[in-house]
């Protein structure tokens, strides 16, 4: 029987519900994978619904030195050339990044510590989620090992550069990708991947039941209500978005703008709405939890992505679910989403005055809203359906993976 691995860099978390689902789906389906994550999530962070999965998973942080330490004796001792050869890897390993090395070797003590936990419980293969700093304890896990890791990626992780991306890629027996322009871009910029199997997965939600079930009403307002769903994160560009919304108010056009989401530029965007003395208009509205999301697109009007650098976002599939419309930069996955003129806007990526026009014509036309909306609901129950899509992953798994099979009822801690 072959033992499957979830593996994270955090999990779960807010911004990653669709992975929650991911995993809460496959086991529905008879596939229990043993779930582990570099570290643990804060209080808050993380659903509270999700707290089961939570239980669930093995941490590599917030560990004691102690333990670190017994388990990479152990592991030395009882498997020493494995070890040595980790050892050598990790200092073979080295990219452009400063400090790469150390980092490699700060990855081992993990690798070695979450490798007593998978032999434990027999794991055979590791599914990493982004190619970031899991995927890095991963290359080293195989060599501790010899367990072999997959990889999902999503977004920013191969669109921005990140360490080590071309030896994660490379050692990965298959890679699973959410949208097309993710493959072909990859194997255009690295030749080795040429041979790779990769597998197109879009990500998906569930229309029959729950939260995402029914689209909102659409709601004749005053004002445009203008919904953005997004880490604060310089990536996101938010200041792209507020820019947008400066040059709506010297149009006079009336809009209300609520920003959903948690990052390192709060203050710097908050400072920046009230430069703009823009404050009544634009709320930033810090982290929300699932249901408070939905609440927020049943709100709004239109969702509007401003972002730099994206796969294929979530929140794209929430706001079609939710009947609306949606206006997006005009890059990477995202025309495999937004379908230009039938289900909501391209924009120039970076042009806030591209996006400002864009508004001020949905500010204008309720009537093109509304059928933006309509024909985004269609598209999302045609493309990410979610049990359809985890359906493709679990084929996709048990073709790669040898003696796939369903998972044990228990994992020892």
């Amino acid at each position: 029987m072959t033992v499957i691995a979830y593996f994270f860099s955090t999990f779960p978390a807010l911004s990653t519900t669709f992975l929650q689902r991911e995993v809460r789906t496959l086991q529905d389906m008879g596939v229990k994978p043993l779930l582990a994550a570099n570290r643990s999530p804060e209080t808050g962070a993380f659903h509270p619904e999700d707290k089961d999965l939570k239980d669930q998973t093995f941490y590599l942080n917030p560990v004691s030195p102690v333990k670190y330490l017994k388990s990479n004796l152990r592991l030395f001792i009882k498997y020493p050339k494995n070890y040595i050869k980790g050892i050598k890897l990790a200092l073979a390993l080295k990219d452009n990044y400063p400090r790469q090395r150390l980092r490699n070797l700060a990855r081992l003590a993990g690798a070695a510590f979450l490798a007593e936990h998978l032999m434990k419980n027999k794991v055979t293969h590791v599914h990493v989620h982004f190619a970031f700093g899991a995927a890095g304890v991963a290359i080293l896990l195989e060599a501790l090992t010899n367990i072999p890791y997959s990889l999902s990626i999503h977004g920013s992780d191969v669109l921005l550069p990140q360490p080590l991306i071309k030896e994660k890629l490379k050692r990965a027996r298959f890679i699973i990708s959410n949208c097309n322009f993710h493959i072909n871009n990859l194997k255009a910029k690295y030749s080795f991947l040429y041979n790779k199997p990769f597998y197109l997965v879009p990500l998906g939600i569930n229309t029959k039941t729950g939260l995402w079930s029914k689209a909102g009403e659409n709601i004749s307002a005053p004002e445009l209500r203008i919904l953005n769903v997004a880490r604060l994160d310089p990536v996101k560009a938010h200041d792209i978005l507020i820019n947008a919304c400066e040059l709506l108010e010297k149009k006079g056009i009336a809009f209300n703008c609520r920003i959903v989401g948690h990052g390192p530029l709060m203050n710097k965007l908050n400072k920046m709405i009230i430069e703009k003395k823009l404050e009544k208009k634009i709320e930033l509205m810090g982290p929300k939890y699932e249901a408070e999301v939905v609440s927020l697109f049943q709100w709004s009007d239109v969702m509007v992505l401003s972002s730099l650098s994206e796969g294929t976002p979530m929140t794209v599939i929430e706001a079609m679910t939710m009947g609306r419309a949606v206006i997006a930069p005009d890059m990477t996955g995202l025309p495999e989403m937004v379908k230009n003129l039938e289900t909501g806007y391209l924009f120039n990526r970076g042009s806030a005055s591209d996006l400002a026009d864009k508004l001020a014509v949905l500010a204008e036309n309720p009537e093109i809203r509304a059928e933006f909306g309509k024909a985004g609901r269609k598209r999302a129950e045609k493309l990410f359906n979610h049990q359809v899509n985890v359906k493709k992953l679990k084929d996709a798994f048990t073709k790669e993976i040898p003696g796939f099979a369903q998972q044990p009822e228990d994992f020892l801690f």
